[in-house]
């Protein structure tokens, strides 16, 4: 079954087939994309020779000219465009699914995938995130760029080490957003009946990352230089993508569960190039903001939080609660048992899947507020070391999740058999 329009799929058929190809998804993008469409084909004729290469853009229904600036945007010769809106569900990963189906009806054997909204993309992006595929076999490469300190909160606090900790790779920017991939890749990807989940919204990325992990597939991570894109204060409206990339991770904990549960320490997945030492763009974050969404998650959520956290955990945060602004204090240790807590309580436990995710996010903001105020004097690649401890904390305490997991695990079996 397909989720193509007709049109495409006789687009694909005159094209016949294809080497390379390049995917941008984008909604209401009518500002960015006519860049990034010009650096991407532009790399992918300077870097790939004698490759026929595809460009295409899969739409989220934007009326603010998107797709009609892709079309009339130039491309260097030889590079074919496909502009397409996509169907299912409103979301990125909606987008995604039909670039993986023109992919893989075209038999590329290279799919790069970049976001809409870059300022920092160049030529030079195609090479670093298709050359790998190419040139040594790897089937999935990750970016590896410097962010400011307050760009990429989730992935910092959650998404990086949580990943490192779960499935034993120390993939940096797992929810990156640009990625590049095998054409077989690509195909397992398109085969898989999760559409309907959140992976086809703001979950892409992390299950992406994660089924190349897990599935054996080779993956590295290629340096990038800096990323620069639209970016919004993380206190600010981070609610639908914190939900649906903590609810997949959150999933994904249960369908790999075999895999986690054996593996006790972690290796780097390779990186290649020279990593960037450049301070980046400035991203505004307010202390006082985060400390307020947390505060009122506190007065609103306690009595759900009773249920999801241990005893010890819920005073702990109850005694963060009661802290002023000049001492709060919200520790890696803390917010790591309280991760593992809730991803538990999200499997097993008597509350809603999608409260569990909801009411998780007070407490990322407290983690957030601490981890600004930890970091407030030191440069973006300075704060790397605290984003490290933390990863570091996730695997020290991974014994703490294997026995709570099994025990709510065997208590639900528990009480089925009743």
């Amino acid at each position: 079954m397909t989720i193509l329009d007709q049109a495409v799929i006789d687009d694909i058929e005159t094209i016949g087939g294809a080497d390379i190809l390049v995917g941008i998804p984008s909604f209401r993008n009518a500002d960015t994309i006519a860049y990034v469409v010009q650096q991407a084909a532009t790399g992918l004729v300077r870097h790939f020779p004698g490759m026929k290469p595809v460009l295409v853009n899969s739409d989220g229904g934007s009326k603010d000219r998107t797709r009609d600036i892709v079309l009339a945007t130039h491309v260097p010769p030889g590079v074919t465009k496909i502009v397409t809106p996509y169907r299912g569900i409103a979301g990125k990963g909606s987008a995604f699914n039909t670039i993986f189906e023109i992919a893989t009806r075209l038999g590329v054997r290279i799919c790069i995938v970049v976001d809409s909204d870059l300022r920092s993309i160049t030529p030079e992006w195609m090479k670093y995130l298709g050359g790998p595929v190419l040139e040594e076999r790897f089937d999935f490469v990750t970016p590896h760029y410097l962010r400011y300190k307050y760009d990429g909160t989730i992935t910092n606090s959650l998404a990086y080490p949580l990943t490192r900790s779960l499935y034993g790779k120390r993939v940096r920017q797992p929810i990156g957003g640009d990625f590049g991939f095998s054409g077989k890749l690509a195909a397992v990807y398109s085969e898989r009946d999760v559409w309907e989940t959140d992976i086809a919204r703001f979950g892409i990325d992390i299950w992406m990352t994660t089924l190349a992990i897990n599935e054996e597939f080779r993956v590295c991570q290629a340096c990038m230089g800096l990323k620069l894109h639209n970016n919004k204060d993380p206190g600010s409206d981070l609610g639908a993508m914190f939900s649906q990339v903590t609810g997949t991770i959150f999933d994904l904990m249960c369908y790999y569960e075999g895999n986690w549960m054996e593996i006790r320490h972690s290796v780097a997945a390779p990186v290649l190039g020279e990593e960037c030492t450049d301070e980046p763009e400035e991203v505004e974050v307010s202390f006082e903001n985060l400390l307020d969404h947390f505060r009122k998650g506190f007065e609103e959520l306690s009595g759900l939080w009773r249920i999801v956290l241990r005893r010890e955990n819920f005073d702990q945060v109850e005694k963060a609660y009661r802290l002023s602004e000049t001492d709060f204090e919200f520790s890696s240790g803390l917010w790591v048992r309280v991760v593992y807590d809730f991803a538990i309580a999200y499997n097993f436990g008597p509350v809603q899947c999608d409260r569990v995710v909801e009411a998780l996010l007070p407490l990322f903001c407290a983690r957030t507020a601490h981890f600004a105020r930890k970091t407030e004097e030191v440069t973006s690649f300075e704060a790397e070391i605290e984003v490290e401890r933390t990863a570091e904390t996730f695997e020290a305490l991974k014994d703490y999740l294997r026995y709570y997991w099994r025990e709510a695990k065997e208590a639900r079996s528990e009480a089925q058999a009743i």
